[in-house]
């Protein structure tokens, strides 16, 4: 991002981390967010572990080990969420590691649930001394 490091007192995403592409990409833009805030950030992403997928609205099939998961919207005419760079799904874990890598120690997540299921992830992590 073209700001200066703690530009902002808060910096929030929301749905944008799924589709900024690899994994290594993810983790840049969570660093990025964490470098120009003052205070903290909050970022909100689907869950992968949500039984309906959103973006190609296909029930289950992110839940197939990548490569698997990429023939699917393919074959159903869906080609642009097959690709890495434009649909990239994280779980809570993945999310935690992400934000490690991006020098986030300390963070929180949370959830919105549907009927008890978590459909959303909430990353919540504060630059300040706990």
């Amino acid at each position: 991002m073209p700001f200066r490091d703690r530009n902002f007192d808060v910096v929030h995403s929301s749905a944008v981390l799924e589709h900024v592409g690899s994994r290594e990409n993810q983790a840049a833009f969570i660093q990025d967010m964490w470098r120009v805030a003052l205070k903290g950030i909050f970022l909100t992403m689907p869950n992968r572990w949500f039984p309906i997928e959103f973006h190609a609205v296909l029930p289950l099939a992110h839940w197939l080990p990548a490569p698997l998961f990429r023939k699917t919207p393919r074959a159903l005419g869906k080609d642009f969420f097959a690709d890495e760079e434009n649909l990239n799904l994280l779980s809570r874990r993945d999310l935690v590691m992400r934000a490690r890598k991006a020098g986030i120690e300390r963070s929180d997540i949370r959830t919105v649930s549907l009927f008890g299921w978590p459909t959303n992830l909430l990353l919540c992590a504060s630059t300040q001394p706990a």
